[in-house]
């Protein structure tokens, strides 16, 4: 695998921002194998598909990297993995003329990675995926952007009433949002968002949501789980013991990626 540092301009942030990528590339071992059976990207006959791997609170994008095994994971499904910088926005349009992270992650940075990157542009072939409050951004992007992405994935992710964690000056979100403004009833309120796909009729990704039953988050996921049942909505959902760090997310993530409708880099050189 190859592991790419970004540096670059985002003129929907107005700023310079970091992005790091795993891309697949041959491996060592690769060599010992028939020409017919090698790493098959860099003709172009197959499509890389994409993840796009959000951070959590007080994250950044080193973070999946640094903490837990999401290299490896990758290279074994020839996944590419783009994992941005999205600060503590909750990946919202920041008001006041704050950056604008829902805009950039929705918009710009897709437009960037396939323009630097081979990965497929195809639905089929992008997902999106996060772990706390890079859940909810993952959920929200998701169900705002339905034709972008073809699955999403939650991990750990924040269902309660996000008002109560964003009045102002008690919370490290509060600059993410506009004073005195509910979230309830728009795009940061998944029960508007699932009930919206469902009222609308609309073609949504696959969903996966975990959390541990050991997370300070268990119970809000368990209620939100409620809703989505009443609504008719389909998702995979998983549960085990396990706290609020990567212990638990690094399990979750390899397991989210053989849900993924992805092959393995040994299925994809067995049927060349």
């Amino acid at each position: 695998m190859a592991l790419v540092q970004v540096k670059t301009f985002s003129e929907t942030l107005r700023t310079k921002t970091d992005i790091l990528v795993i891309l697949p590339t041959p491996l060592t071992g690769d060599l010992l194998l028939e020409p017919a059976a090698r790493f098959p990207y860099y003709s172009g006959e197959i499509p890389v598909p994409v993840l796009y791997l959000l951070h959590g609170t007080y994250g950044d994008e080193s973070d999946w990297i640094r903490f837990s095994r999401i290299e490896g994971y990758a290279q074994e499904y020839n996944l590419a993995v783009v994992m941005p910088c999205g600060g503590n926005s909750w990946y919202n349009n920041m008001p006041n003329g704050g950056p604008a992270y829902y805009d950039y992650i929705a918009k710009e940075l897709p437009q960037m990675i396939n323009w630097m990157f081979p990965v497929s542009g195809k639905r089929e072939d992008t997902f999106i995926a996060g772990l706390s409050m890079g859940g909810s951004g993952a959920f929200k992007l998701a169900m705002t952007n339905p034709r972008q992405y073809s699955h999403a994935a939650v991990l750990s992710g924040s269902f309660g009433n996000l008002d109560d964690r964003i009045k102002k000056g008690n919370s490290v979100w509060s600059l993410a949002f506009e004073p005195g403004k509910s979230t309830k009833g728009a795009d940061n309120d998944p029960y508007f968002l699932a009930g919206e796909i469902i009222r609308k009729k609309i073609d949504y990704p696959e969903l996966y949501i975990c959390c541990g039953t050991g997370d300070f988050l268990y119970g809000e996921n368990c209620e939100f789980r409620k809703h989505l049942d009443e609504l008719g909505f389909r998702y995979q959902y998983h549960e085990q013991p396990g706290s609020h760090d990567f212990n638990f997310w690094d399990d979750e993530i390899k397991r989210i990626f053989a849900w993924l409708p992805i092959k393995k880099r040994s299925e994809i050189s067995a049927a060349r």
